[in-house]
């Protein structure tokens, strides 16, 4: 901790902690001010030395209406008072403070499976939203961009411990799995499933190897996102002390309308000390629960919680192809950020408040009624959030005439190549239907390691591939007249949902049907089946003709056309 802490401190006495030039931009927000005339004497602690320095963060408002806030550190009382004093007439000044260390807020990582996607039902929400042109920006120890589940889903960001921007590393780990369970590659018959599987992240790193930093670091990423194109900010970090830095750099980010999403913290055995960035005004505060739906035996309690979220063995992503087992408030905050992102997906015109509003009033109240300070408005509901929206307009129809989906014609039968190493059929969502019972889950058959020094339980194989569902049990052997109608009895018609993540690419996405066979389709004069596969809720093909258009038929339904 010394060690980090020194260094960082060696990186601001040179340089300070101002390492990106954003571009010029002047937008309406209210700065919070503090310090401004206090004196030096009452902001510095008792001792300051060499074996007790202090950092001195300064925050100023550019006449773009930018905050930049810079940090300086002095190792005696007098260097420390002037530096204070230099930020107080700084031109733009809003605040001065000390500067406070911030931490992931993680516990553990043991125990199996992707139980919470069933928990939140994201599944319900895919076929409205996959987070499709969504960026989310992960502020934390940085993100692996080389694991395979991330793979095309990080964009270049930016690393304010080693002043480098472009490159995406993740020393720590803690970063690489909120990310993944944000927007991991789902439907790629390999790893988990991502809640926003569409959605962008892009990397922020603010904490160092041993998972911790400093608040003006993080109140400089915020910035940073919100300049470059982040929809939504996800912070699963913690600190006991609030910074102005950070509030004005929230206040920022949500002038420019990105939603800011923060972990609730992990110290309830502590008293629940109140915890920022998530108790900062606009921050969307999330609890964590349990398998059980109680809440979890660390996770803060509080005023300024918003709502719950899993936060009990989440399996996600890990440095090196890995993946791990996490417990913490830190998990459950990428499930709030990757729902968001899902709203925005659907309704780019909707503010963070409202965004804020559809994930509140669709939660499922737990505890005692109505909101409390363990979980908030409730449990995260995704399908319930995507539905508080105005339902989409219907498609307008397509001119061209339709053949039959059901009999395709002798030249559509020919031409329907086989799948090959170049042309491959899409797999089975790994983690289809996930349940809380370990045994019924289906995580990547891959070691499980620890970020650390592993224990047994901790690096284990995950399990089996779950049973199949049972079958339902006969209808009646004499049914009512009305219980035997034809019409009752028909299959309840599939939803489809077509996305483009990019030029050639397609993202399919079916519910109301599972395992049956569906056909993509090409336009080409006429209408071709270029690919059959068995229905899964989401399908991701990345080798498919750009520019020509595209439908899915599956079980008597056609897609709406999309143009690659």
């Amino acid at each position: 901790m010394k060690k980090q802490i020194v260094r960082l401190t060696a990186g601001a006495i040179v340089v300070g902690a101002t390492a990106f030039v954003l571009p010029a931009q002047e937008p309406h927000w209210q700065p919070v001010t503090r310090n401004l005339s206090a004196s030096p004497a009452r902001l510095l602690p008792p001792v300051v030395s060499q074996t007790h320095p202090v950092r001195i963060i300064r925050t100023t408002v550019d006449r773009h209406g930018r905050p930049t806030v810079s940090s300086r550190t002095a190792t005696d009382r007098d260097a420390a008072g002037a530096l204070i004093t230099q930020g107080q007439h700084a031109a733009g000044a809003v605040s001065v403070e000390l500067d406070a260390p911030v931490t992931v807020a993680q516990v553990d990582p043991y125990l199996p499976a992707q139980w919470d996607l069933a928990r939140t039902r994201v599944d319900g929400a895919w076929p409205r939203s996959t987070g499709a042109g969504i960026t989310v920006a992960v502020v934390d120890s940085g993100v692996d961009a080389t694991h395979p589940d991330l793979a095309g889903q990080v964009l270049p960001g930016a690393d304010f411990i080693t002043g480098v921007e472009g490159t995406a590393i993740d020393p720590h780990g803690h970063g690489t799995h909120v990310a993944g369970t944000i927007a991991a590659l789902t439907g790629n018959g390999a790893g988990i499933a991502g809640m926003a599987p569409d959605a962008r992240i892009l990397p922020v790193r603010v904490l160092g190897a041993n998972g911790s930093g400093y608040m003006s670091d993080v109140a400089n990423g915020i910035a940073y996102a919100a300049e470059h194109g982040a929809d939504v900010i996800n912070m699963s970090i913690s600190s006991t002390t609030q910074v102005a830095a950070v509030s004005n750099a929230v206040a920022y980010a949500r002038s420019k309308g990105v939603v800011v999403v923060a972990a609730a913290g992990n110290s309830r055995a502590q008293g629940s000390p109140v915890s920022f960035p998530a108790a900062d005004e606009g921050v969307i505060a999330v609890s964590a629960t349990a398998a059980d739906n109680t809440v979890a035996g660390y996770s803060n309690r509080g005023g300024y919680v918003d709502v719950a979220a899993p936060g009990n063995d989440i399996l996600s992503t890990f440095p090196g192809g890995n993946y791990v087992r996490m417990n913490g408030t830190s998990m459950a905050a990428p499930h709030v950020a990757a729902v968001a992102a899902l709203l925005k997906g659907a309704d780019r015109t909707l503010t963070p408040q409202q965004v804020e509003a559809a994930l509140t009033s669709s939660a499922t109240d737990l505890g005692v009624p109505g909101r409390d300070d363990d979980f908030g408005a409730g449990l995260l509901d995704a399908a319930a959030a995507l539905a508080t929206l105005t339902p989409p307009a219907p498609a307008a129809p397509t001119s061209r005439a339709t053949p039959s989906p059901t009999t395709p014609s002798p030249s559509e039968t020919a031409t329907t190549p086989p799948p090959t190493a170049e042309t491959p059929a899409p797999t089975t969502e790994p983690t289809q239907a996930p349940t809380a019972t370990p045994t019924e889950t289906a995580p990547p058959a891959t070691a499980v390691p620890s970020p650390s020094t592993p224990s047994p339980s901790e690096t284990t194989t995950a399990p089996t591939t779950p049973p199949a569902s049972p079958t339902p049990s006969a209808a009646p052997t004499q049914p009512a007249p009305t219980q035997a109608a034809p019409t009752q009895a028909a299959p309840a018609k599939p939803v489809i949902r077509l996305v483009r993540p990019g030029p050639g690419k397609l993202t399919v996405v079916i519910t109301g049907v599972q395992g049956v066979p569906v056909e993509i389709q090409q336009y080409t004069g006429e209408w071709r089946t270029i690919r059959t596969y068995q229905a899964t809720t989401i399908a991701r093909f990345v080798d498919l003709v750009p520019g020509l258009e595209h439908r899915v038929v599956v079980s008597g339904a056609t897609s709406d056309v999309i143009r690659l």
